[in-house]
């Protein structure tokens, strides 16, 4: 069932590419509700992330993910983090000081505004930090609050690997269909991609 399906979607595309060039506007558009997001952000974990700076270096891992809720262009969440290894930098005289700091969890909520390159192929994740709590006494809360410094504000890129091609064959014609991304857009609660088809047939 799922290989007819396929069939008749390639069939469809393929009268289409014969009567006239494929457009800007022949877009497939693909929504991936917000669950789903929730269970794939889920499965990649636990992440860990670059977001060293001049001010603080160290090891940052994204322990979990919830609460996440999609709007429109904006992406909002609850994020786990473990910060090891972590080390103050700082500049005396002309030398760099490194001061060793250890290691701390933060729990806060962010709102990230999302963006995507089309000619990067790369989505852009800009988070804003807010209800930042830390585990540990007042040496912990300041180290929390320089790692919180670091991504506030940030635009922490996402390469978006190439789709893979859908393939069938039309009685002695083998259609190919290629997609492009075109767009990625946060709506109200799914994201959308707009995807440009390029269709060959041989």
């Amino acid at each position: 069932m799922q290989n007819f399906f396929i069939l008749v979607v390639c069939t469809l595309f393929f009268s289409t590419a014969l009567s006239r060039p494929v457009t800007a506007e022949d877009f497939i558009t693909l929504n991936l509700p917000q669950a789903v997001i929730a269970k794939a952000t889920k499965a990649i974990l636990p992440l860990q992330i670059d977001a060293h700076s001049r001010e603080i270096e160290g090891d940052i891992t994204i322990i979990n993910i919830s609460e996440l809720q999609l709007t429109d262009n904006h992406l909002a969440c609850r994020l786990h983090l473990a910060g090891t290894n972590l080390a103050f930098l700082t500049e005396i005289a002309g030398h760099e000081i490194r001061m060793k700091v250890g290691s701390v969890e933060l729990d806060f909520r962010t709102d990230a505004a999302i963006r995507f390159d089309a000619k990067q192929q790369t989505l852009f994740i800009k988070p804003v930090v807010n209800d930042v709590a830390t585990g540990g006494g007042v040496s912990d809360a300041d180290i929390g609050q320089a790692l919180v410094a670091v991504l506030n504000g940030r635009e922490f890129p996402v390469t978006i690997q190439k789709l893979d091609p859908i393939i069938a064959r039309t009685g002695s014609k083998t259609v190919t269909i290629n997609t492009t991304i075109a767009n990625i857009e946060a709506r109200q609660n799914y994201i959308q991609l707009s995807l440009l088809p390029a269709v060959t047939a041989r």
